[in-house]
């Protein structure tokens, strides 16, 4: 191949990139949705978008005061845009809970109504439940409990003159909004408001969003009614890739919603694979639409491999470690035999929990819908308390560090605030009780490793914490101890699933809250599709396993027809619905892009016959890169 040959395939979707910039221009902008998967250089695309805008239309927007707004998913790949495009002032980068903020900030007083018309109907409902329920049950300790957080709340509406929020932070104070109420509320005013769409329009007459299918979908549903109604005005851009939604609270199949007058550019080269794995991922999702891939000229051929193994195999890190024997031999590269250069991937999230010993932590929560998306980027309230400020604290304590210990409790104790000093008799004293509080917390590891449950009753007995009010009736329950109450009372009135779910994540090991922050910090040795979404490596591991995965939300099984669709899953699929092999098919996919050289697939199945079955008859994997040990 001539050098000419290949730098004409690097430059393939120059073109793309070109009919971009040409929907950015004030006078007659475009909405498009830009198709990106998975190695497309979509931030090289956006990057050159931007220094477009810059260029030819910077010194117009900056005289009508406008700005171009840009979304991304995480604050790490905020920070790479505002670096390559050197900081400039034009361009608003933000996570889509900063953007929702910036917007809805200096709203005070519509912010105030909303939040009071959605507390008086909590109320009104958990009275009603609670009228039909039984005094002294979980469920009833947990109504009031509710009641009374959101009554006293409802009730200091008015003496807050301006709210605040911060998109990293705990977000406890009185005025503060927690992070779903930012999004919520800004998709209603956007939605409902026809102010809050002139704002929006007035403000940023180009709106750019990364990660476009993992975007609130009640967010992005009524940013599409503001480019409808401002169509003349206004442009959203979104770039994304239907295949490489991870997060439940995304909206499903986007793509399907895109109205006929928006642009509809696709990227066709893969930048980062290997060649043997782009062939792989256009097979995978073949099933779910006709976007084709094709490698760079200049990429390596790869090595793929699908080793198959029974389901009830006991030494799994044995096994795995053999593999990466195997795949040295396979690939002729020493690395595959130091753990540390392989990126080791689970399907999904169950499989590293357990591998990993935070499933006590994971296990319940994950079970909870709306809590996914908090739990897996760590911002769900509930963890954050424990993972931000308690576990700090616990291992500055620990260590011996008495000047972080100090600064983590003058940051967060409510003992320690300047109103609280002020208001002391002898702040001394106050400080005295704030270390008698941390030694109260220190001595539940005298006698072996203490539940979450238990730390947080201690925590909150010695008011060293303000405690999240997502944790307050959970809390309740821990103090009244009702477990003496009857079976059949709890039968008759039972706590909420959410409830439930708490109980049992306060229920585990202390110990797996360090465990579970090192998962989604990406620090473990075992990550999964959400955590390495955008990255790449040269080795990778896939693992799949339903059993250890507990079959749920996920069916490998099924992908690779080892087991039949159930009868949810055909009725989901005929109404057009996610399903389990849906999701299962996107997080392979997304997995196995991650790919730059070579890549081992991990199956543990049931029925090993049927996988390698599978595996041919679809021209997934060839027969010898297939290897089963049944």
């Amino acid at each position: 191949m001539s050098e000419l040959e290949a730098m004409s395939n690097a430059n393939l979707d120059d073109p793309i990139d070109n009919q971009i910039a040409s929907f950015l221009d004030p006078e007659k902008p475009r909405s498009f949705f830009l198709f990106a998967g998975a190695g497309s250089g979509k931030t090289r695309s956006l990057v050159k978008a931007l220094n477009h805008i810059r260029n030819a239309h910077g010194r117009q927007l900056a005289l009508r005061g406008q700005r171009v707004g840009v979304i991304t998913y995480t604050n790490a790949a905020c920070d790479e845009i505002k670096r390559r495009i050197d900081f400039q002032l034009l361009f608003y980068v933000s996570t889509i809970h900063s953007f929702a903020w910036e917007l809805i900030k200096d709203f005070n007083h519509d912010i105030r109504e909303s939040l009071r018309t959605n507390l008086r109907s909590d109320i009104e409902k958990l009275a009603k439940e609670e009228a039909k329920g039984r005094a002294g049950t979980k469920a009833s300790i947990t109504r009031q409990a509710q009641i009374k957080s959101k009554t006293q709340r409802l009730s200091r509406l008015d003496s807050v003159l301006n709210f605040a929020y911060n998109p990293t932070g705990e977000n406890r104070e009185p005025n503060s909004l927690n992070h779903s109420e930012v999004i919520s509320i800004c998709a209603d005013f956007i939605a409902n408001k026809p102010l809050m769409k002139w704002v929006l329009v007035g403000r940023f007459p180009f709106l750019l969003i990364d990660e476009s299918q993992d975007t609130n979908k009640h967010l992005v549903d009524a940013l599409f009614l503001t480019a409808s109604e401002h169509e003349p005005r206004f442009a959203l851009g979104l770039i994304g890739d239907v295949m490489q939604r991870i997060y439940a609270d995304g909206k499903e199949k986007i793509e399907k919603s895109i109205p006929v007058s928006w642009a509809k550019p696709s990227k066709q080269l893969n930048h980062r694979c290997p060649k043997r794995v782009v062939t792989l991922i256009n097979k995978i999702r073949a099933a779910v639409d006709t976007h084709v891939q094709v490698p760079r000229t200049d990429a390596i051929e790869g090595n793929i491999g699908l080793f198959i193994r029974p389901a009830d195999t006991a030494d799994r890190k044995g096994v795995e470690d053999a593999i990466r024997e195997q795949m040295a031999v396979r690939t002729s590269d020493e690395n595959w035999r130091e753990r540390e250069a392989c990126k080791i991937l689970t399907l999904e999230h169950h499989m590293a929990a357990k591998r990993l010993g935070f499933d006590g932590v994971f296990g319940p929560l994950y079970e909870i819908d709306a809590w996914r998306t908090g739990l897996l980027d760590g911002s769900l309230p509930a963890t954050r308390f424990f993972t931000q400020n308690i576990q700090s604290l616990v291992e500055s304590q620990k260590a011996g560090d008495r000047f972080a210990v100090g600064r983590i409790v003058r940051s967060n104790s409510p003992l320690l605030t300047p109103q609280a000093l002020k208001e002391a008799p002898d702040a001394v004293d106050v400080l005295r009780q704030a270390q008698a509080g941390v030694d109260a917390l220190m001595e539940h590891w005298k006698d072996g490793e203490p539940t979450c449950g238990q730390v947080l009753r201690c925590i909150a007995d010695n008011e060293l914490f303000n405690i999240p009010d997502g944790l307050k009736p959970v809390l309740q329950i821990l103090k009244a101890d009702s477990a003496a109450k009857s079976d059949e009372a709890e039968t008759a009135d039972p706590v909420t699933a959410e409830t439930s779910a708490l109980l049992s994540f306060l229920n585990a090991p202390f110990g797996e809250i360090d465990l579970y922050r090192r998962y989604v910090s990406g620090l473990a040795s075992f990550d999964t599709h959400q955590g390495v979404k955008g990255l790449e490596f040269n080795r990778v591991m896939v693992i799949m396993g339903d059993a250890e995965a507990r079959g749920f939300m996920f069916g490998y099984e099924k992908l690779f027809g080892a087991k039949a669709k159930s009868a949810t899953d055909l009725k989901n699929a005929q109404e057009g619905k996610d399903t389990g092999i849906d999701r299962t098919r996107r997080l392979f996919y997304v997995t196995c892009s991650r790919a730059e050289k070579s890549l081992a697939i991990v199956a543990y199945t049931e029925n090993p016959n049927a996988v390698k079955k599978y595996a041919l008859e679809n021209n997934w994997f060839s027969e010898g890169e297939i290897e089963i040990d049944s």
